[in-house]
């Protein structure tokens, strides 16, 4: 969970495990700034309505979802 700057998890691993995704979070509320929060809940409340889901639905989690697959699908062999 990214709440600002700060991004918590269970432990170690699983911070490692989400961190391209959270990160991609971060990014997202240094553009938002504090209406990042009500905004996030906003786009959850939408994807519900629109029958996707408040999480599968968040236009804000599809966009963390890409950046972190751009991530995962960069070629770094050189």
């Amino acid at each position: 969970m990214t709440l600002g700057h700060v991004v918590m998890g269970l432990d170690k691993r699983t911070l490692w495990a989400t961190r391209r995704h959270e990160r991609a979070h971060v990014g997202q509320y240094e553009v938002w700034g504090p209406a990042f929060i009500p905004v996030y809940l906003a786009a959850g409340l939408m994807g519900l309505a629109r029958g996707k889901g408040a999480y599968a639905g968040n236009h804000f989690e599809r966009k963390a979802m890409e950046q972190e697959e751009e991530c995962q699908n960069l070629d770094l062999s050189g």
